[in-house]
């Protein structure tokens, strides 16, 4: 079954996407790029498309980095926590005496 492309709108261009993802998906997907591309192009005077392609890209990977970054973060720290919680626990259980 071949799929026919989503139509989407960024930067004031129509694109046609093809994926797996839903066509919401894709359309939520093209405006969060369609945002990041009008943000930069505010900042500065008359930008064309490259230029804020690229820039929103750069941003977007900014974010990304941060966010993997906040994740492993939180993941070592759960990590931690639950070595900790572990090791309470064996030290409890070995204060336990069997009657027999």
């Amino acid at each position: 079954m071949i799929k026919k492309g989503t139509r989407v709108n960024i930067y004031g261009r129509e694109y046609s996407i093809k994926g797996d993802a839903s066509d919401e998906y894709i359309r939520e997907l093209a405006d969060y790029v369609d945002v990041k591309m009008r943000e930069v192009a505010k900042n500065g005077s008359a930008m064309d498309t490259a230029r804020a392609a690229i820039l929103a890209a750069v941003n977007i990977a900014h974010e990304l980095h941060r966010l993997k970054k906040e994740h492993k973060e939180r993941d070592m720290a759960i990590y931690k926590r639950t070595e900790n919680i572990i090791d309470t626990i064996e030290e409890q259980f070995e204060n336990i005496r069997f009657i027999e």
